[in-house]
């Protein structure tokens, strides 16, 4: 595998971050994003390599062989190198990032973009990952923004209609409060988000279009043409959607933390079973998903909380 030149520039720690790690591998940059180096030594990779390449023997089918039963220095005569060593880095690298978020105490919200820096025989393999933790949420006395936002529903204005009663305007739903309320919050709650939360978060947006759209027999220009606009603008749009979804996320959950509210193991059973079917009763009924229902309630409680102030 060849070599990649990167350039080393001296990061300036931006005001935000934190310190950096005497262990000079961990760069902060801003936005709560980071860089981390790593290396794997060279007897980890060529343990993993010769475990690769006996797995590889013993499945080997070679002409004039039996599956299995062709020699090993044959069999590694013809793998691909680069093949082999893609499978070998596909094993070690989880296992040594993990380690190194570990050693520095990271909390990445995101997978890893990895960089190979080197990666020679006989040498230690160097990788540089990018990741980011999440914002820290200031939520301020959002009791009293939700109360404000709540209490100018009430009045009413010329550009709400002709109420129903002079002065009076109609009740608005608990989803039309809600809006109100997180609204006002995300415009009080000033969060900056890591460019690598919010590409994430859109690259799964898209991809949930993706497949809406290949379901439909389009390709993604073609439905871009249909509403007159081009792939960049749904990009763009789908980032804004990103980074307002990832708002709300943190900040409902950084209110459901400060209420501390919990969620009885019973409302959990009943949600489940409300479900009905009894192949998706059992699907929810893991510790996974259990938890995710869990989350679910817990966020219902602090927008009832929010509605009530």
């Amino acid at each position: 595998m060849t070599k990649s030149k990167t350039a080393k520039t001296k990061q300036t720690k931006p005001l935000d971050s934190k310190p950096a790690s005497p262990a000079g591998g961990l760069t902060w940059l801003p936005k709560k994003t980071f860089t981390l180096e790593f290396s794997i030594p060279w007897n980890e990779v060529k343990k993993a390599t010769t475990k690769a390449i006996d797995n590889l023997t013993n499945n080997a089918k070679l002409t004039g062989f039996r599956k299995g039963k062709a020699p090993k220095k044959l069999v590694e005569k013809s793998i691909d190198k680069s093949k082999l060593y893609g499978e070998v880095i596909n094993q070690l690298l989880p296992i040594s990032y993990s380690k190194a978020v570990k050693n520095h105490n990271l909390r990445p919200a995101i997978s890893p973009k990895i960089q190979i820096i080197k990666a020679e025989e006989n040498q230690a393999w160097q990788f540089k990952a990018t990741s980011c933790e999440l914002p820290e949420v200031k939520l301020g006395d959002y009791k009293s923004i939700a109360k404000g936002a709540l209490a100018k529903s009430k009045i009413w204005t010329p550009d709400k209609g002709t109420p129903a009663k002079p002065n009076k305007p109609e009740e608005l739903t608990s989803t039309q409060k809600f809006n109100l309320v997180i609204k006002a919050l995300i415009d009080e709650i000033k969060l900056e988000l890591p460019d690598l939360l919010i590409d994430t978060e859109r690259d799964r947006l898209l991809s949930r279009l993706l497949d809406q759209i290949q379901k439909l027999g389009l390709t993604i220009d073609q439905y871009a043409a249909s509403n007159s606009k081009t792939v960049d603008q749904i990009k763009q749009e789908h980032s804004k959607s990103a980074e307002q979804t990832l708002k709300i996320e943190l900040i409902m959950q950084t209110i459901v933390n400060d209420l501390k509210l919990k969620v009885d193991e019973k409302e959990i059973d009943k949600m489940i079973e409300k479900s009905g079917d009894e192949t998706i009763k059992q699907k929810l009924n893991t510790p996974e998903q259990r938890a995710y229902i869990a989350s679910i309630l817990r966020k219902r409680q602090a927008i009832d909380h929010l509605l009530s102030l």
